[in-house]
């Protein structure tokens, strides 16, 4: 499994688990890394790019979790699913832009983000003690 994030909590804690792609940038540039991973590389999403229900434009962070082997083929259902995240990300940034959060509201959406990935993986039943 491979782990796509820009959270550096999730980099220091999963990263000792799994492969980590750290994506230095915000929400948006972590899917357009995955949307461009599923294109060139084959990858299939293995968590949906819109978990845990916080809406795009309040929070900072996104981790998402994508097979680690490629097959030879685009899988059509990842593709869909994160340019329909890409879409959502865009309506939501259009309607209200994330204010220039303090270093301890960037901290707490941190937090949440890496809780969020620490219970799917539970649900995976990947442990990261």
């Amino acid at each position: 499994m491979n782990v796509i994030t820009n959270n550096p909590k999730v980099k220091e804690k999963i990263g000792k688990k799994s492969s980590i792609h750290f994506v230095k940038g915000e929400y948006r540039d972590v899917l357009d890394e995955v949307k461009r991973q599923i294109i060139e590389e084959h990858i299939c999403l293995l968590s949906h790019p819109l978990s845990g229900s916080i809406k795009p434009n309040e929070t900072y962070y996104m981790t998402i979790f994508t097979s680690e082997t490629t097959s030879q083929y685009i899988d059509i259902e990842s593709l869909e699913y994160i340019e329909s995240a890409i879409e959502v990300y865009e309506k939501f940034i259009k309607n209200k832009q994330r204010p220039n959060w303090s270093l301890a509201v960037l901290q707490d959406f941190s937090f949440v983000d890496f809780y969020i990935a620490q219970s799917t993986l539970d649900r995976m039943g990947v442990s990261i003690e």
